[in-house]
């Protein structure tokens, strides 16, 4: 996937993780379906979250970067 794929998809999740959310507390009365619903609202969130901040590029090269280290005896 690419980068912008990723960033809007977290994007997405989060927004579907507040309907959820809001849906939950508001439109469901039942306890069971409430407390589900509360739970894949916060998952969906947190997922979300977590692809608008997770880093898309390698740190770095392994390979590049012995090459400029003197050799380990």
């Amino acid at each position: 996937m690419s980068n912008w794929k990723i960033r809007f998809l977290g994007i997405l999740l989060l927004g579907a993780g507040g309907y959820l959310f809001v849906f939950a507390v508001r439109d469901l009365s039942s306890e069971w379906p409430q407390i589900f619903v509360g739970l894949l609202s916060i998952f969906s969130a947190a997922m979300g979250f977590g692809f608008l901040i997770m880093p898309l590029e390698p740190a770095g090269d392994p390979s590049s970067s012995s090459k400029d280290d003197p050799p380990i005896p």
